[in-house]
């Protein structure tokens, strides 16, 4: 049997002082924004109908029989389903009320109550092999309903209230983009698009397994009805992939003909004559290069999964380990300290969104991540029990702050309910304090406990724990076995994936990947809420409402006690508390309002070495973005791709090669709490070779390998 270590494989490159500071796929301007409502007339029966395409949203004497007619029993769901491995995709155009996906989620559910088998829809091969089970419905929308027009036209199918009831608590705000909605002990997810189709295909990876194609009638919606849209499906398509739609108008079926789709018209329902149904068979001539597409440094190869194994019980290794779980793949976590005691040790987090003026990129993931984070957060922890929506408040405490907020505000237009500007009397009245100046408030953020979380997530029933130090990993025939710091291994626990969270220790066991992160150390101190109180004297009492966000940050307290945090150390490995930390976070409390002013008087009378505090070790990039997915074998690029040297837009359309099986997800810095749970999606999507939960472009801003081959383009290897 071949072994070989994987910190043989190759030499590490030297970092480059020049190594860029933002994402280079960001652009000026925020793309990211708010959108109108669609606007619904509601008949005397209480019947939705678009005002924007002149028609009614369903068939208004029964939508749910022609739902199931076009669409679920065209596509042969639960006889495909049946025969089918792995996750399933259903891509929709046009979400509308969002009765089809009701319907197909009710479909869902009747079939895997007729399973034998928990773990998949049939016995695999390999009696150790493990199959995603899983249902991903995909719907773009232009012109979405918001939550209220949801429920109402919903209300309609009394019937569906017990998933309808789900769908209306996790839908999002209006906001352009995806977002990826997974529903508590449902092995289905649900990504949102919101706008229009010919901008949202090309930012999908595929294979979409069947196709409703149900976005108003050709005549009165031609901008969706395109040659475009036709190539987009053969794209995306593998075959046998399905297509049913209501409409059997002539450009439609030649558009569909000769992009590969074989074909047939049917009676349709109710009053319209006829409809259509088919399959993708791709006999109209050579397929275009799906390189062409999708960059080779996004597609790594299928692979078995037989079993997992996350290196970090951290956030970021915790939400790996429960998104694979919650697709049936059973899961091993590994830390030698066990649950959340390194950067997630913290006992309570800001959870919010910093968002950068000019950096689209940047902003747009953080956002989806941040709403992405409160669906799971609503989902697994109730408040008050480790974590508190209580609203929070990033302060315009300097000048420069104040101008990068009032730019911010200028050139975004994000709904109110994600966040809004407050005056200083605004801040005051929400948090409880005398606020010297206003900022901008994230009303549904707050505070989480990470440990509390992550202890959560981990009581899945397909997620262990195993408390041993990690020191390689081994390669032995494209698996991976795992060397314990005594020099040990355990040859029945070789792995067919292993995904790498454990932050900075990350480069110990990758030393020779380009892996450019910075180890920063931050110090907590903690303050005794009724000590803080009567250090007050006779001045008003502390009454914190809101997390406060300046130049550091302090929450409502939680057990009696404050978090004051946090320092910010770069190339320091001291693990012990410092008095200077603790005096620096002091001098924090002089953005917190008039009542922590006053306390920061008294507590400069005081030895800051007498408090208690905490010491962690944040893994942050230089772009301030996560690594997460994949990683690529660089000696293999470096040599397979030396044309991007030239020029990037010329890269070879060839398959490049990746570490088989091996997974990064870490930098997350501060703010993995809002990124972790979107993270931890990704590489789910990566390994059950679904369609990515978020847009094509911003997997690749995520991607390990960006760093690497920026540094080639730059001619910096």
């Amino acid at each position: 049997m071949k072994k070989s270590s994987l910190n043989d494989q190759y030499k590490k490159p030297q970092p480059s002082s020049s190594q860029s500071s933002s994402s280079s796929s960001a652009a000026n301007g925020l793309t990211q924004a708010s959108l109108r409502r669609a606007n619904v007339n509601w008949d005397e029966q209480g019947q939705p109908k678009s005002e924007e395409f002149d028609d009614f949203y369903f068939n208004t004497d029964s939508g749910i029989d022609e739902s199931r007619y076009v669409y679920i029993n065209s596509s042969r769901l639960q006889q495909r389903w049946k025969a089918h491995n792995g996750s399933f995709t259903v891509l929709e155009t046009g979400f509308g009320t969002g009765l089809n996906f009701i319907l197909t989620w009710l479909e869902w559910m009747s079939f895997q109550d007729s399973q034998p088998l928990s773990n998949a829809s049939q016995p695999a091969s390999n009696k150790d092999q493990q199959v995603s089970n899983h249902l991903h419905f995909i719907s773009i929308e232009k012109h979405p309903l918001d939550k209220d027009q949801i429920a109402q036209a919903l209300a309609l199918f009394p019937q569906l209230k017990h998933l309808t009831d789900q769908l209306i608590t996790e839908y999002p705000l209006l906001i352009k983009g995806f977002h990826s909605l997974q529903f508590k002990d449902q092995h289905i997810t649900l990504t949102l698009i919101f706008d229009n189709v010919n901008a949202a295909l090309p930012q999908l990876n595929g294979p979409i397994d069947a196709w409703y194609l149900d976005g108003f009638a050709p005549a009165k919606n031609p901008d969706m009805w395109t040659d475009t849209l036709y190539s987009s499906m053969a794209r995306l398509s593998r075959a046998g992939s399905s297509i049913a739609t209501s409409t059997s108008v002539s450009d439609v079926r030649r558009g569909l003909s000769s992009s590969g789709f074989e074909l047939n018209k049917v009676p349709g329902f109710g009053l319209k004559r006829e409809m259509m149904h088919g399959t993708f068979i791709q006999g109209q001539g050579p397929m275009a290069n799906p390189l062409d597409h999708i960059k080779p440094w996004l597609k790594p190869p299928t692979k078995d999964i037989r079993h997992i194994a996350i290196i970090g019980a951290g956030i970021a290794g915790c939400t790996t380990a429960y998104a694979l779980a919650r697709r049936g793949i059973k899961v091993t976590i590994i830390d030698q300290h066990g649950i959340a005691t390194e950067a997630s040790g913290n006992p309570q987090g800001a959870m919010y969104a910093k968002l950068a003026a000019g950096e689209a990129t940047h902003s747009d993931i953080y956002v989806q991540g941040y709403l992405q984070s409160l669906r799971w957060l609503h989902q697994h922890l109730e408040p008050g029990d480790g974590w508190d929506n209580c609203g929070l408040i990033q302060l315009a405490s300097t000048e420069k702050e104040t101008k990068r907020q009032q730019k911010f505000i200028a050139n975004t237009h994000y709904p109110k309910q994600l966040l809004h500007s407050l005056s200083r009397e605004e801040a005051s009245k929400i948090s409880g304090l005398t606020m010297n100046s206003g900022g901008l408030f994230f009303p549904e953020a707050g505070w989480v406990s990470p440990l509390r979380l992550c202890q959560q997530l981990v009581k899945h029933p397909l997620i262990q724990l195993q408390t041993r130090s990690i020191s390689e990993l081994v390669d032995v025939n494209g698996d991976w076995q795992l060397k314990s710091t005594d020099g040990t291994t355990e040859p029945e626990n070789t792995f067919s994936h292993v995904i790498i969270a454990c932050a900075n220790q990350s480069q110990k066991l990758l030393p020779n990947c380009y892996l450019p992160t910075k180890s920063i150390r931050g110090q907590l101190t903690y303050l005794d809420e009724d000590e803080c109180d009567s250090q007050q004297g006779n001045k008003k009492k502390i009454n914190l409402k809101t997390v406060l966000c300046g130049k550091g940050y302090i929450a409502p307290a939680d057990n009696g006690k404050y978090c004051l945090g946090a320092s910010y150390n770069i190339k320091d490995d001291e693990t012990q508390l410092r008095a200077s930390d603790q005096q620096k976070n002091f001098d924090y409390l002089e953005d917190f309002g008039e009542e922590f002013q006053h306390l920061h008087r008294k507590l400069n009378e005081s030895d800051p070495a007498l408090l208690p505090g905490r010491t962690g070790f944040r893994c942050t990039t230089p772009d301030y973005l996560p690594m997460a997915g994949p990683l690529l074998d660089e000696i293999a690029f470096d040599t397979d791709f030396t044309a991007i040297r030239k020029n990037l837009a010329r890269y070879p359309r060839q398959e490049a090669q990746f570490h088989s099986g091996l997974y990064l997800n870490i930098g997350h810095g501060s703010r993995g709490l809002t990124s972790a749970p979107l993270c931890a999606e990704l590489i789910a999507a990566y390994i059950c070779e679904e369609n990515f939960p978020l847009a094509k472009d911003h997997t690749e801003a995520l991607l390990p390998g960006r760093f690497f081959i920026r540094e080639m383009v730059r001619n910096k290897r």
